[in-house]
């Protein structure tokens, strides 16, 4: 009942007893009358401060809190509610949420509030706000309003604004995420960098056993070849010295102190590359050239590290042509002077290319076009050319083979491109 209706009733109330009372003689039943005037007094003092003490609570809530009869007409809702729907109480009172709120949103309330007078129990939903301050998220709980007999006459909800919690939560969702995103890669990363130095160090391992084993049956033959033995060591140490530049290199690239250089002629490291694989040349059937410009200028940069650049693009050169039948397994090692400040170092196969649409992607680390790669040579060459100041790029129309380019600056020990790990 409204306040004001309350205020009448106990107006009316309180003037018919002053009316009783002086009809009646000064008797017991007029004292009697007046206890009862007092006992009303007091219930009515105590309701009138409940109700003003459920009304402080209700209009300073920071919740939304209202009412509805059955049919979806409110008949209460608190100073909140106000705020963050942006209607007033006169506008709200006796209407629908179809006759204040948009489509959408009205659906939403009537649906939920029907679920909560349908199931009798409290129940628990999130809404949709389209209010002044935009789109929020509420958490709504309702409870259906029943009379004394039971039956259900309307509902009551409080919705509390969960925006800024269900924000939180999905930052602290996607930030867990990340971390566990950044534990699988540093754990991917070990693992990878672990099968990307076996797959380096296996080339002259597998040399090491294949010249020792060759020394063993040299040392077994009569009369002694003392020169074929020879041979097969100094290969074997050469394959040794091999297996430690590998470790040097990838050491220097994940080193954090600067490293120094020294002049260096990339034609010679062609050239030792080239010595050093001729047998696995010779084994894939591939055919070496080379086209080397003579008084190619200095680099100044580490000797092993740009032999590891050769290396690595000879061999993906070699590995590329293992299925060509079509025509003449070749490749070609070409240095010159690009300008009086740079040399280019290309590496050239007669293999079946690379599509165009992967030469974008072929340097980024775990993209591979081997079935058995890890994607790790070509970034390592990447990095290191770039920490050289230069440039590695590809080129191929995915039909006659490709061509590995790099560009080094011709610069200055001291120079600022300093390599760092």
């Amino acid at each position: 009942m409204p306040q004001k209706e309350v205020e009448e009733h106990y107006v009316e109330l309180t003037r018919e007893i002053d009316a009783l009372e002086a009809e009646l003689p000064n008797s017991p039943a007029r004292r009697h009358i007046a206890e009862v005037r007092r006992r009303i007094e007091t219930l009515y003092e105590t309701l009138r401060e409940n109700r003003q003490l459920l009304e402080t609570v209700l209009e300073n809530s920071a919740a939304n809190i209202y009412a509805k009869r059955r049919d979806g007409r409110y008949i209460y809702l608190n100073h909140e509610m106000e705020v963050t729907h942006g209607v007033t109480r006169d506008q709200a009172l006796g209407r629908t949420d179809f006759e204040l709120f948009p489509r959408e949103m009205a659906a939403q309330n009537r649906t939920n509030d029907l679920a909560a007078m349908r199931t009798g129990k409290l129940t628990e939903v999130e809404e949709r706000v389209i209010g002044p301050s935009g789109e929020r998220l509420f958490l709504a709980k309702k409870v259906p309003l029943t009379s004394s007999n039971g039956n259900v006459e309307g509902m009551c909800g409080i919705s509390t604004d969960i925006t800024e919690l269900r924000r939180t939560e999905l930052a602290l969702r996607q930030a867990v995420i990340a971390l566990e995103g950044e534990r699988d890669n540093k754990l991917m990363n070990i693992e990878v960098i672990t099968a990307s130095i076996a797959h380096e160090v296996r080339q002259p391992l597998t040399g090491i056993v294949t010249n020792g084993s060759a020394a063993l049956r040299f040392l077994q033959s009569v009369p002694l070849d003392i020169d074929e033995v020879r041979a097969s060591l100094g290969e074997m140490m050469d394959d040794c010295h091999r297996v430690s530049e590998v470790f040097d290199t990838i050491r220097a690239l994940f080193r954090r102190v600067d490293q120094k250089r020294e002049p260096t002629v990339v034609n010679e490291i062609v050239l030792d590359v080239l010595h050093l694989m001729r047998e696995e040349l010779t084994d894939h059937g591939v055919t070496a050239e080379t086209e080397l410009a003579p008084e190619l200028q200095l680099v100044h940069g580490h000797r092993n590290q740009l032999r590891q650049v050769i290396f690595n693009l000879i061999h993906n050169a070699i590995e590329s042509m293992d299925n060509t039948i079509d025509r003449s397994r070749v490749l070609r090692v070409i240095t010159n002077s690009r300008d009086p400040d740079a040399i280019t170092v290309a590496v050239e196969d007669s293999g079946p290319g690379i599509s165009p649409g992967q030469l974008d992607s072929i340097f980024d680390p775990f993209i591979t076009t081997k079935a058995d790669g890890m994607g790790l040579g070509l970034a390592i060459c990447r990095m290191i050319v770039e920490r050289h100041g230069g440039k590695l790029s590809a080129l191929s129309d995915g039909k006659s083979g490709a061509r590995f380019q790099f560009v080094l600056p011709v610069g200055h020990a001291d120079s600022p491109e300093g390599v760092t790990g």
